[in-house]
């Protein structure tokens, strides 16, 4: 997968825009605001991570899908399990 600057820089900027119309709409929560806002970076950052790789597993298995084509899967194949020729005596003790 190769990596969306796009999408992080449009989504780092929305953020942004978003705390700073709080930061002017909300003048009684400025501390707040400012000491939350960084804790929304990290947590942005980490959910873009977080659909990233999400993104490209799906991408691995459509690709995967797309390369066989529409070959039906592979069906199991029943094994029988040879049963042992010795018993086993449970009467004595250990």
């Amino acid at each position: 997968m190769k990596l969306d600057i796009k999408k992080m820089l449009v989504a780092g900027l929305g953020l942004t825009a978003m705390v700073a119309v709080g930061y002017v709409a909300l003048p009684t929560a400025h501390e707040p605001i400012l000491a939350m806002s960084p804790l929304l970076f990290l947590l942005l950052s980490s959910l873009l991570m977080f659909f990233m790789m999400k993104n490209m597993q799906s991408n691995y298995m459509s690709s995967e899908i797309q390369k066989s084509g529409s070959a039906p899967l592979p069906t199991p194949v029943a094994v029988r399990i040879k049963e042992n020729s010795y018993s086993i005596d449970h009467s004595k003790e250990i």
